[in-house]
This record gives C-alpha cells, sequence and structure tokens, in this order.
C-alpha cells in the first residue's frame, strides 16, 4: 500500500551510539585495567534491558547520568567481572558520560535518502520512540531535527513502547490512520508488538541479521522500503 504516514523508533532504526554500547562499556573497563568482551557485555545488556528496563526516563542531565551509571554498574555485575565494587562504579560512570554524550551518535547512511524521498513524495513522518530528553538533543546534533517535525518519547507522553497509546498519538499527530501508516523499528517486542496491536503496518529493520525466525516484514536497509511504499 501507499502509505498515509511513516514512523520510524529513534535509537536503532534512524541513528546508534558509534562505537555502540558493548564496545564502550568494554573498553572502558580495559582502560581500567579489566578484560570484558563486547559480546559477553552484549549478552549482559540484552538481559539488563529486556527484564531491568532501560534507563529512558530521567528528567534532568543529571539524573540521567545516575540512572545509567546504575545501568552499567548492573551490566557489569552480569559480565561476572571480578572487580572490587568502587572500580565498576567508575567503569560504569565513566561509560554513562560517553553513553549520553550526543556527539557520539552517528545516522546510519540509508537514512537520510530515505527521509528525502518521503519527504519529497509528501509523505507525513514522525519519530516514536522511547526516550527522554536526551533524544531531542541528538537529533539536533545528528541534523535529523530539522527533518521530524513530529517526534513523540515515552516521557513526554508518559506511554511506553509497546503500549497502543502513544502509536495512536503520533498517527494522530501526523495525521494518519493507524491501518494506513508504516511504523518502522529494530525492536520486535517495543516496535513490532506495539505497531501491530496499535493497527499499524509494522516493519522491522535488521541490518545485522539479529532476527532470523522472525516471521513478519522485514527489511535490511530503509531503502528495501521501496518495495512498500510504491514508487
Amino acid at each position: 500500500m501507499n502509505p498515509d504516514g511513516v514512523l520510524f523508533d529513534a535509537a536503532g532504526t534512524l541513528f546508534d551510539l558509534m562505537p555502540p554500547i558493548p564496545d564502550v562499556i568494554a573498553s572502558t573497563a580495559e582502560r581500567h585495567g579489566l578484560s570484558c568482551s563486547p559480546p559477553r557485555v552484549e549478552l549482559a545488556l540484552n538481559h539488563i534491558g529486556g527484564t531491568l528496563g532501560w534507563p529512558d526516563d530521567a528528567p534532568d542531565p543529571r539524573s540521567r547520568t545516575r540512572a545509567w551509571a546504575t545501568f552499567v554498574h548492573s551490566i557489569l555485575k552480569e559480565t561476572g567481572l571480578e572487580a572490587p565494587s568502587i572500580t565498576r562504579q567508575r567503569i560504569a560512570e565513566a561509560a554513562a558520560i560517553t553513553i549520553l554524550e550526543p556527539a557520539n551518535y552517528r545516522v546510519f547512511p540509508d537514512v537520510i535518502p530515505m527521509i528525502e524521498r518521503l519527504t519529497a513524495a509528501r509523505v507525513p513522518i514522525g519519530i516514536v520512540s522511547n526516550f527522554d530528553d536526551l533524544l531531542f538533543d541528538i537529533l539536533d546534533h545528528t541534523g535529523l531535527a530539522k527533518l521530524f517535525p513530529t517526534v513523540l518519547t515515552s516521557y513526554r507522553t508518559g506511554s511506553v513502547k509497546p503500549d497502543s497509546r502513544i502509536f495512536h498519538l503520533a498517527t494522530r499527530a501526523i495525521g494518519a490512520e493507524p491501518e494506513a501508516t508504516y511504523y518502522i523499528g529494530d525492536s520486535i517486542y517495543s516496535d513490532m508488538g506495539g505497531a501491530l496491536k496499535a493497527g499499524l503496518h509494522g516493519v522491522l529493520i535488521d541490518r545485522d541479521g539479529r532476527h532470523p525466525t522472525y516471521s513478519g516484514e522485514k527489511i535490511t536497509s530503509l531503502m528495501n522500503l521501496h518495495m512498500s511504499i510504491g514508487s
């Protein structure tokens, strides 16, 4: 179908931390004389994030840094890193500062061409993300802010994906019907689960082939969407 609108997740879909979080944590530990491989950190990150949740709703920079340091500390413990608690805390605080620096985020190369194509076709677009106000700093730094007039976050709406409410707020904001709106995201649970439940056309973006068994619509690049949105 030709959509009335297209909505996007943010982190992992439009941009990502460079280097990624597991590499940041592993390299920070290494600078403190400790070995902690990125794959091991990634396993811990996925487990902690999936069970305790991500620190996405802090009200101010200080609270955000504290929340992320606690999150990273939990990841370090999950990896079984043998170090005094004070050392793990120093690693966690240093990694949190790196993770929260907007200048460390990069837009995926397929994003701007797709946004330009949608804009040229006059298809309304927006962002729906589980994020706090750090997202707006990242969007400003990466240049994406001027391309997305509609940005809804869990922190500002009080609705967290996969809750349908945040998706319906977004479709109303861009003037589109849910069933005629595409939603592109990289999470099966929060993005695809929420979008499909809300009646949107969910498309999983899986750039790294992490979800080989996903049976729904899936792409490896935003540019592959040309089959879905038409010419």
